[in-house]
C-alpha cells in the first residue's frame, strides 16, 4: 500500500513539472485567478505608439520637361520651296519656318478677288436702283448673296494660302530638322520639333500623408545631381485626387531656365520643405494593423490585457501603416502573437520597441 501511494505521488510531480516546461516553451506561463484556475499568459512584442518625428523635407525624383513642346508638321501637301529652319536655332513666335508652293492657290485667289469686285460693282448699281425704284426687293437680295459668296470666296483662299506656311506657335528652340528644300510634302509631314525650354516644368508624385502640405504658387527646389545645378520651382498645379493605386498625388512644378543650366530630359531631385507639425500622425509596424467588418484595429496592451482600438489610417508602406486617429501616444501595440490574440487575453510584453522612421524614400 505504501508503494502505490509513493508511486501515485511521483507521478503527479511529474506531470505538474512538464506541465511547467510546456508552457516555458509556449512563451506563456499559468497564472492564477479567482477560481484557482491557471489562465494562459501570451507573451508578445510591444511597439511604443509616439508621434511621428517628421523629417524636414521630402523628396523625390522628376524629370524636366520643356514647357511646351510641339511637332511642326505640314497642313497642305505641295512641294517645299523655302525652308528657314535650321538646326537647334531659336524663333520667336509666328516666325515663318517653311513654305509650300502655292502658286496655284495665288492664281485662284486673284480670280477670286476679280469676282469679289464685280460683285460689290454690281450691288451697288442695283442698290442705287432699288432706292430709284428701278429694282425690286428681290434683286437686291440676290447681288448681295452674290457678294457675299465672292467674299467668302476670297477668304477660303487664303486660308489655304496659310496652310502652305509653317509658323512657330510660340517662341522656342528647334531640335534636328528633318526636310529639304524640293521635297514633296503631305498633311501632317513633320519639320522639326519645337520647345520652349526657357521655362521647364517637372512632375512628381507626393504620397498621402504629405498631400494637403503644398498649394498652388509654393516654392520648391530642384536639383540636376549631375551639373550640381540648384533652381527654385513654383508649384503650378496639383492632381485633384490621389492615385488608386499607389495613394500618391501628382504634382505640376514649373521652373526658370531662361541661362539654360537645366537640360530638359534630366532627372533632377525635388525636395519639398515641410512646415513642422503640419502632418501627425503614429507609424506603427505593418504586422501589428488587423481588419474586420468594421475596418482596421491594432491590440494595446493595458494592464496585462489585451485591448482592441478601431483605427484610421493614412499612409501604408511595405513596412509600417501609419494612424491617423484611434491610437494614444504611448499605447503600447502589440505586433506580435496575433493569430491568438483576442479582446481580454491575459499578455506578457517579452520585449519593447520604440519608434523608427518607417518612410521609405
Amino acid at each position: 500500500m505504501k508503494n502505490f501511494i509513493l508511486i501515485t505521488l511521483t507521478s503527479l510531480l511529474l506531470v505538474a513539472c512538464g506541465s511547467k516546461e510546456e508552457a516555458a516553451k509556449n512563451g506563456s506561463k499559468p497564472k492564477g485567478n479567482k477560481g484557482g484556475k491557471p489562465a494562459r499568459e501570451i507573451a508578445v512584442e510591444g511597439y511604443i505608439a509616439e508621434p511621428h518625428e517628421q523629417g524636414k523635407s521630402y523628396t523625390a525624383m522628376a524629370t524636366l520637361e520643356p514647357l511646351n513642346s510641339v511637332q511642326l508638321t505640314a497642313a497642305a501637301s505641295g512641294k517645299l520651296t523655302k525652308l528657314f529652319a535650321k538646326d537647334g536655332a531659336s524663333v520667336q513666335k509666328g516666325t515663318l519656318l517653311a513654305k509650300i508652293d502655292d502658286s496655284e492657290l495665288r492664281a485662284q485667289l486673284k480670280q477670286a478677288e476679280s469676282n469679289k469686285v464685280l460683285a460689290e460693282q454690281k450691288e451697288q448699281r442695283i442698290r442705287g436702283l432699288f432706292e430709284k425704284n428701278g429694282a425690286t426687293k428681290a434683286d437686291l437680295e440676290s447681288a448681295e448673296a452674290t457678294l457675299k459668296s465672292a467674299e467668302a470666296s476670297v477668304e477660303l483662299i487664303k486660308a489655304q494660302i496659310a496652310k502652305t506656311e509653317v509658323r512657330a506657335p510660340f517662341a522656342g528652340k528647334l531640335g534636328f530638322v528633318n526636310v529639304s528644300v524640293g521635297a514633296w510634302f503631305t498633311t501632317g509631314s513633320s519639320i522639326a520639333t519645337l520647345s520652349e525650354v526657357k521655362k521647364l516644368k517637372a512632375k512628381f508624385a507626393l504620397p498621402q500623408r504629405y498631400a494637403s502640405a503644398l498649394k498652388e504658387g509654393d516654392s520648391v527646389e530642384l536639383k540636376d545631381e549631375e551639373r550640381d545645378v540648384i533652381k527654385s520651382g513654383k508649384v503650378k498645379a496639383l492632381e485633384a485626387s490621389l492615385s488608386e493605386s499607389s495613394r500618391t498625388r501628382q504634382v505640376l512644378v514649373e521652373v526658370d531656365n531662361a541661362k539654360s543650366e537645366l537640360l530638359a530630359g534630366s532627372f533632377a531631385k525635388v525636395t519639398v520643405s515641410m512646415q513642422s507639425g503640419r502632418v501627425k500622425t503614429i507609424p506603427v509596424p505593418a504586422e501589428a494593423l488587423t481588419l474586420d467588418k468594421d475596418g482596421a484595429y491594432v491590440f494595446v496592451a493595458t494592464g496585462g490585457k489585451a485591448k482592441v482600438k478601431h483605427v484610421e489610417t493614412g499612409l501604408r508602406t511595405p513596412i509600417s501603416v501609419d494612424i491617423v486617429s484611434g491610437l494614444d501616444v504611448g499605447d503600447t501595440v502589440i505586433s506580435s502573437g496575433l493569430i491568438s490574440m483576442r479582446e481580454g487575453a491575459s499578455v506578457r510584453i517579452r520585449e519593447i520597441r520604440h519608434n523608427t522612421d518607417y518612410e521609405l524614400e
